[in-house]
């Protein structure tokens, strides 16, 4: 029988739940802190163990982790629901039900998660709507409003939190990740009539799962469930981050010596816990010697993405990088391919002049990169009979990482009039 989602196919070689907690059991039991399950992602990430790496540096720096749980950074509650809003829009049912139970969890309202807002929620909703799709149409207006009710530190807090939800609802919606039945049982009654299904992140429908009462609000108890296992997971994440510095110019010098591109977005950024965590992402998402499927696949992923999105800034800075990491990438396959990317017509052909991976990794990002995907059958079934689980996993894990950015650049180029 065909597999209905990317995950499915690729159950087989998910790392264990053993081997994670061996790994990385203090980043672990963070994020079962923070959401009241282990979610099943990481099994699939650490497939590519750069994809669960990335995940495991957002989490807590662009989440402000663990001082925002101390009411240090913008509000945790609205950070909880731009993560919930900005899901919602980009139409991943998974990462919208956790984003939910995190929200509920820091202590947004049920009334604000379904749609009630004060006039702070409703400037970060309308922020975090409008990034969260594919392509973006943030306003200059809207970031005014939001700049109403939070300083320009704490409106980043709410953006970076916004785009790291880029990746997990790429990532996520993208492969057909299994929602656990706990997140399920947490949301399914409040948001339920708000139109959520688990879609296709419920795999066995006849499960019967029981609704939670009350989700629980964060508790002195939680606080020093995180902190007791904070110093583990710094550990962790120093061994990721060695050789890399939140300073700026720092930073830019690291991926201009290690990528040959030093990415200009550092350079609105506030924040240098964020600075440090997406400059190690893409350092370690570039790095060849970590690559499964060749940095020329990746920058013709990107220029699939890119094009996608609409976003000429993406779209410069994926020819910036193929000229410094693949510099014979035919200029005439690059316009092919964006061609390819945007093209209505069913029965589109892949262009030539593509190896075997390079011309699977393109088919799989114009499918993957739609909010939500249009991931099919006939898609998984071509797509693995070419790739294996870590070159699938790295692909997706990049067009994530891609929609990450794409929500910072979005965010950026609207309050270009505020500076």
């Amino acid at each position: 029988m065909t597999a209905g989602t990317l995950a499915q196919a690729l159950e087989s070689s998910a790392v264990g739940y053993d081997e994670l907690h061996d790994n990385y059991e203090p980043v672990l039991s963070l994020m079962r802190e923070l959401l009241g399950v282990y979610p099943n992602h990481c099994f699939y990430l650490e497939i590519w163990p750069i994809g669960f790496r990335s995940v495991g540096l957002m989490v807590p720096n662009l989440l402000n982790l663990p001082a925002s749980l101390l009411g240090q950074g913008a509000p945790k509650d609205l950070v909880g629901l731009a993560m919930y809003v900005s899901s919602q829009s980009a139409g991943c049912m998974y990462c919208t039900a956790h984003s939910c139970t995190f929200a509920l969890r820091r202590g947004a309202s049920a009334d604000a998660v379904t749609g009630h807002h004060n006039a702070a929620e409703a400037a970060v909703a309308s922020v975090a709507e409008s990034l969260g799709r594919v392509p973006s149409d943030l306003t200059e207006t809207q970031v005014r409003e939001l700049e109403k009710h939070l300083s320009p530190d704490d409106a980043e807090w709410i953006v970076l939190a916004i785009a790291m939800m880029g990746f997990l609802n790429k990532f996520m919606d993208a492969m057909g990740i299994e929602l656990e039945g706990g997140a399920i049982a947490d949301v399914q009654d409040l948001i339920g009539p708000t139109g959520w299904t688990a879609g296709k992140h419920q795999w066995d429908e006849s499960f019967e799962i029981e609704t939670t009462e009350v989700v629980p609000e964060d508790s002195l108890r939680t606080y020093l469930r995180v902190f007791r296992r904070a110093p583990g997971a710094i550990r962790i994440e120093n061994q990721w981050t060695k050789g890399m510095s939140g300073r700026i110019g720092h930073a830019l010098n690291t991926l201009e010596d290690h990528v040959g591109y030093a990415f200009p977005i550092f350079g609105s950024l506030r924040h240098k816990r964020a600075v440090k965590a997406i400059a190690t992402i893409l350092r370690d998402n570039l790095d060849e010697s970590k690559s499964r499927v060749g940095l020329s696949a990746k920058c013709l992923v990107g220029v699939v993405f890119a094009k996608f999105a609409e976003s000429e800034m993406l779209l410069a800075e994926v020819l910036q990088l193929t000229q410094s990491l693949c510099p014979d990438l035919d200029p005439d396959l690059l316009v092919d391919v964006g061609h390819f990317a945007i093209a209505q017509h069913e029965g589109v052909s892949v262009p030539e002049g593509m190896g075997r991976v390079q011309a699977a990794a393109v088919m799989l990002a114009k499918v993957a990169s739609t909010s939500p995907s249009n991931v099919n059958e006939i898609t998984i079934e071509t797509v693995t009979e070419q790739l294996d689980a870590e070159q699938i996993v790295e692909i997706v894990v990049w067009l994530s990482v891609l929609q990450m950015l794409h929500r910072l650049y979005s965010y950026y180029d609207a309050r270009i009039g505020l500076t």
